[in-house]
């Protein structure tokens, strides 16, 4: 799965690694690289990139700081040496979409990262009055902003480009993360938020609808 035309940020400390990757995806998309956190967080708000590659250990802090600092952001893949699970479940938490483990070629790392990039013309959606857009990873309801995390927004969209389909917890996370679920408690927590936040905005509590033995559905307020 190639990706090509996109706008790529690789925040990479080593430099032999981070140059390697450059020359990869250079070939046919445009690639900035940081090796700092401080740096990649200067990169992400002003290139607005379509995709991240994020190291986790950095010269002046975590990688995991990033999604605290740039909000929106767009799809980020991790790529660490770290192979706990303790690791993987904070970066998924965190709103990360996948996460890679050190060796990878660059070839796996672009089939992984491709599965996230969407077409342009399906990267925005709109079901009665609330839009997502994958590319500026923005949510409003009509015309007025919805503030959600990362997984927040990550698990909405999934719900949104099925409208009117039931998934367990466990479905949600396998089709959103692309890996076998770990902990669906994960999943029912950010819906419990993101219903609330909903709520909030929209004046109504059953934009996701539950259904014992099917799991969740986005019904945007209407009846099924």
């Amino acid at each position: 799965m190639a990706i090509e035309g996109r706008k790529l940020l690789i925040i990479e400390d080593n430099i032999a690694q981070q140059r390697a990757l450059a020359v990869y995806f250079g070939e046919k998309n445009d690639v900035y690289t940081a090796a700092t956190l401080a740096r990649g967080i200067d990169l992400a708000k002003s290139k607005l990139p379509d995709g991240i590659i994020l190291d986790l250990i950095l010269p002046d802090g975590s990688g995991m700081s990033l999604f605290e600092a740039v909000d929106p952001l767009p799809p980020v893949v991790i790529l660490s040496d770290i192979d706990a699970e303790e690791s993987m479940m904070e970066g998924f938490s965190s709103g990360a979409v996948d996460y890679v483990v050190k060796p990878c070629s660059p070839k796996l790392l672009e089939a992984r990262l491709a599965l996230r990039l969407l077409p342009v013309g399906k990267a925005e959606i709109s079901v009665r009055g609330l839009t997502v857009n994958a590319t500026t990873r923005a949510c409003t309801f009509e015309g007025k902003p919805v503030a959600l995390t990362s997984s927040e927004f990550n698990i909405l969209f999934f719900l949104m480009t099925h409208a009117g389909e039931y998934f367990l917890p466990n479905e949600i996370y396998e089709n959103v993360w692309k890996m076998k679920s770990l902990h669906t408690t994960t999943i029912k927590r950010h819906i419990s938020t993101l219903r609330l936040k909903l709520a909030a905005v929209c004046g109504d509590g059953k934009m996701i609808h539950t259904e014992f033995g099917r799991g969740y559905c986005f019904a945007g307020g209407g009846n099924l």
